[in-house]
């Protein structure tokens, strides 16, 4: 059998290339699970990406992750907008990615995220992969 699996996330990405860590520092009070800096491994990435993460998930209902996710990030959305109004050039995504296996995983979200992606004007990005 194989499971499904994948993650969720919350990405602000820029192609500003002066956006260093400590510049999202000055704004934001959450630290990343990851930051990847501009072409800091030569042609990629192709924009500067920070990164909140669920961390690997082996479940094939996503909606708990994106509710938990997204209500840790709830906490921090004055800070986010307050970014966002300082540098219109920053993209906010919340990420879903899903390698499908033999379970139907499950995706949904419920009228407060959607609340929140439209109130710091994010995207939804979901990207599945057949892990067969």
């Amino acid at each position: 059998m194989i499971e499904t699996t994948g993650y969720t996330y919350f990405a602000i990405k820029t192609e500003d290339e002066s956006f260093e860590l400590e510049t999202f520092k000055k704004y934001l009070s959450i630290q990343p699970t990851r930051f990847q800096k501009m072409f800091e491994r030569g042609k990629v990435p192709v924009c500067t990406i920070w990164e909140y993460s669920s961390g690997d998930l082996t479940y094939p209902y996503y909606f708990e992750e994106i509710e938990k996710l997204v209500a840790k990030l709830n906490e921090h959305k004055s800070e986010f907008l307050k970014l966002k109004s300082e540098n219109p050039e920053v993209d906010f995504i919340l990420e879903i990615v899903i390698k499908l296996g033999d379970e139907t995983p499950g995706l949904h979200f419920s009228k407060e995220t959607i609340q929140f992606v439209n109130d710091i004007d994010a995207v939804i990005d979901c990207d599945i992969y057949n892990s067969k």
